[in-house]
């Protein structure tokens, strides 16, 4: 957990986002679903969807978020929290080469440190406002919006030489190749469709991940990892999952880590060749709404290029083929059939800006966005600008509250065990440790009285001090 701890090294300043605009060499298309949240009120689902190019063309970031139900909380904190960490890359050496993977990878773990916080806030105030029977973190955590939400993320930075590349869960995606008019989807080029490339109990990979937690690979099968029986094994959010299955108390979140559904991206980069025409993302639920339209898995790709390519012409080629896949399922199901759980999907179509001296059929040159049309789901520049100052007076929140509680001081539980629960830590052991070791007695005394004394952004920096006059102490 410490490395999903750790603060981002990215600066962030948003007068950087007035360097971006929609890209204008990519197509959006959503679908929304409109799910009853209680008597009185509906909650909207749609995918969130990210198309921002830098004015220079230095670097664009396209990303396509899904979320998992009806809370939208973790799918815009993705898409918002990406588009803030992303666009304070710095392009002025060559070495964003080897910081970008990096940086997307933690932006992962920054996202899920964001909802965390989060939970904690609402955690503490509804603590705070109700009777203690109903502040027990079972009952608790998913009463909260924010503990309960999850999405699935896949995000491209693209500069002009590479791809990289960050995903968790099941969207897929399609890198088209162009051979002088001959459109392709190479298995020779990244491709992020195969079962083996998602996060599911399809990919062989996955499975031997989760067989080193232990976990009950035929349960899964039937019963999913969820209560809705979803087959998914890693996701952004889903906090209270995480937390209640893997730890002792909702504030144990180093063992979350260890949590099947842990939010471990796959990073990858791959350098843009002159064949490589566009960037295809789609959420699961339209690639499984293609399947129900009588097109095998294998087949899904040449069929995809026949829409492509009959979609050059139109003004929008996302929304030509997204609903030309809808009037296939439709014309082939009856109205009673299950439709209702793919209602809300997203597809993002980016063409690649390739140099004018690339061999290209003039019906093939890269396609142009004329509309400034921004479709529903889609982030803007204004939204990240208000997420960005929104969090940062959170932020200036929390830190006011610990100097509060530093003024007046924390009660300090003495913690009680006994025999009837069997603990996470043998307290007898623990104990031994640090009265044969002054060094870490020292430490531990250190971190209790920094927990009580200190606010977070003090914290390392103190501990660091620490570790740099004890040298036989190591903090992983």
């Amino acid at each position: 957990m410490a490395s999903a701890l750790a603060t981002s090294d990215t600066p962030v300043h948003s007068s950087n986002l007035a360097n971006f605009n929609p890209c204008q060499h990519t197509f959006v298309a959503t679908r929304t679903k409109q799910e009853h949240h209680d008597q009185n009120s509906q909650r909207e689902i749609v995918p969130r969807v990210c198309r921002l190019r830098a004015r220079d063309n230095s670097m664009a970031i396209y990303a396509l978020v899904d979320p998992i139900d009806t809370n939208r909380l973790a799918s815009d904190v993705s898409v918002n929290l990406l588009v803030e960490q992303l666009s304070e890359v710095s392009f002025d050496d060559e070495s964003y080469k080897e910081k970008i993977n990096d940086i997307m990878q933690k932006i992962f773990y920054e996202i899920e440190n964001r909802l965390l916080q989060m939970t904690f806030d609402q955690a503490e105030e509804k603590i705070s406002t109700t009777p203690s029977s109903g502040s027990e973190p079972e009952k608790l955590l998913p009463s909260l919006d924010e503990a309960e939400s999850g999405a699935f993320l896949f995000a491209a930075t693209v500069t002009q030489s590479y791809v990289y590349i960050g995903y968790v869960g099941t969207i897929r995606a399609f890198l088209v190749s162009n051979n002088n008019g001959e459109l392709s989807i190479s298995n020779s080029r990244p491709q992020y469709y195969h079962k083996g490339s998602l996060h599911t109990i399809d990919n062989d990979d996955e499975c031997r991940r989760l067989k080193n937690l232990d976990v009950d690979l035929e349960k899964i099968k039937n019963e999913g990892l969820d209560r809705k029986s979803s087959k998914f094994t890693r996701c952004v959010g889903k906090l209270s999952e995480k937390l209640l299955s893997s730890a002792a108390s909702a504030n144990d979140v180093n063992e979350a880590r260890c949590n099947p559904l842990i939010c471990e991206p796959t990073v990858y980069k791959f350098k843009i060749f002159p064949g490589d025409y566009a960037l295809v993302l789609m959420t699961d639920k339209l690639y499984q709404m293609y399947l129900k339209t009588s097109i095998s898995e294998q087949d899904i790709p040449s069929d995809f290029l026949d829409l492509l390519r009959d979609s050059l012409n139109s003004p929008d080629c996302a929304e030509h083929i997204l609903s030309k896949i809808e009037k296939r399922y439709h014309a082939q199901n009856n109205p009673t059939h299950d439709d209702i759980d793919i209602q809300d999907m997203g597809l993002l179509i980016h063409f690649f800006l390739q140099p004018k001296t690339t061999n290209v059929q003039s019906s093939m040159q890269t396609m142009q966005n004329h509309s400034r049309r921004i479709c529903n789901g889609e982030v803007t520049v204004d939204e990240v600008r208000k997420f960005i100052n929104k969090h940062k007076e959170m932020q200036e929140r929390r830190e006011k509250d610990r100097s509060t509680s530093r003024n007046f001081g924390h009660i300090r539980e003495n913690q009680k065990h006994n025999n009837t629960i069997e603990p996470f830590v043998r307290f007898d052991t623990y104990e031994k440790l640090l009265n044969d070791n002054d060094d870490l007695r020292q430490a531990n005394a250190l971190i209790t009285e920094l927990l009580y004394t200190q606010s977070t952004s003090m914290l390392e920096e103190k501990l660091d001090d620490f570790l740099k006059t004890h040298p036989s102490l190591k903090c992983d």
